[in-house]
């Protein structure tokens, strides 16, 4: 591809959604008196999906509430984003990217989730943003949240997440 006006937008454009990936983990493991931030990354009929549990949580509103209630429920989350890559083509973009995601307790720091991300960015204005974000992550790995210390961290998250679930 030679160094033209496009090759430089399109890299502008895939640096722009590397850091709304920092944001996005930012927001959703330090911000935790503002969910409204992590929604914000988000367009404003954005998506979060984990298709296993049949999750949905759309729109900047329930995307809010998701969040406040994440914050309420697993305190000391802390999200990993790795191997990523993007696909730019205009105003929307594919991705992928790795997830590893620890949780801070007093005893123990635990690795309670490995798997990855699919997302659909769209371009709002001058800024990127989560059309669609879901989580994928090997079935049989569920069992590492749902038995055990971290079984038991996770039971008011799973409660919680009851809500979002669409049949």
């Amino acid at each position: 591809m030679p160094r033209n006006e496009h090759y430089l937008q399109i890299a502008a454009d895939r640096s722009m959604i590397q850091d709304l990936l920092g944001r996005y983990a930012f927001a959703i493991d330090y911000e935790t008196g503002n969910p409204g931030l992590w929604a914000s990354l988000f367009a404003e009929d954005g998506r979060f999906e984990i298709p296993i549990m049949k999750l949905v949580v759309e729109g900047r509103a329930a995307l809010t509430q998701f969040a406040a209630g994440l914050h309420r429920t697993l305190p000391g989350l802390h999200h990993v984003m790795t191997n990523s890559y993007v696909d730019v083509d205009g105003d929307r973009a594919k991705g992928k990217c790795e997830l590893n995601e620890f949780l801070l307790r007093p005893e123990a720091i635990y690795n309670n989730l490995q798997g990855w991300y699919e997302d659909d960015y769209v371009r709002d204005g001058e800024r990127w943003c989560f059309g669609v974000r879901r989580v994928f992550f090997p079935r049989d790995s569920s069992r590492v949240t749902t038995s055990g210390p971290i079984g038991e961290y996770f039971r008011d998250y799973l409660a919680f997440c009851q809500q979002f679930r669409r049949e």
